[in-house]
Order: C-alpha cells, then sequence, then structure tokens
C-alpha cells in the first residue's frame, strides 16, 4: 500500500470515529454526562467504555489520539467543537 492510500485509508478511518462520536453527543444525556466530567482520563474513558464504540473504534481512537499529548488536546477540541455544534 502506497502513502496516498494509507492517508486516504486513515481519513476514512477518521470520518468513521468521528461518526461515532457525534452519535454519542447527539444525546442531551450523554452530552451532559460527558461534560460533567473534569478530567481528561475520565473523559476519554467515557468516549472508549460507551456501547457505541466498537472494538475497531476503540483502537483507531487510541491509534489516531492517544499517542502524544497534542494529540489528546485535538480530540478533546474535536469533541468539544461537536457539542458546541449539536447545542447552537
Amino acid at each position: 500500500m502506497n502513502q496516498a492510500t494509507t492517508r486516504r485509508h486513515m481519513h476514512a478511518d477518521s470520518d468513521v470515529l468521528m461518526q461515532k462520536l457525534e452519535f454519542i453527543m447527539e444525546s442531551p444525556t450523554e452530552r451532559n454526562r460527558y461534560k460533567r466530567l473534569k478530567s481528561y482520563k475520565d473523559k476519554l474513558n467515557f468516549l472508549k467504555n460507551h456501547f457505541i464504540m466498537s472494538d475497531m473504534a476503540i483502537r483507531l481512537l487510541e491509534r489516531q489520539y492517544l499517542l502524544s499529548p497534542d494529540s489528546q488536546e485535538e480530540l478533546m477540541n474535536k469533541v468539544d467543537q461537536i457539542i458546541s455544534r449539536m447545542e447552537s
């Protein structure tokens, strides 16, 4: 697989992950549960342990966003953006 194909595959996987996160955050109850969490670790556990997340989605989440502090911050920002969109 060449680099361009790998990038397209990673982008498609990322889209699936974002769709799952959006689906979770569509529920006002789930949004409020997430927003009450204070620590990054608690928020991450909430996302990883949510019933909508498949093993593949969890592995993707870990691979894309948990390898560096900057990536972790990016994930939290994306979830916050999803929440803001849902609430506006």
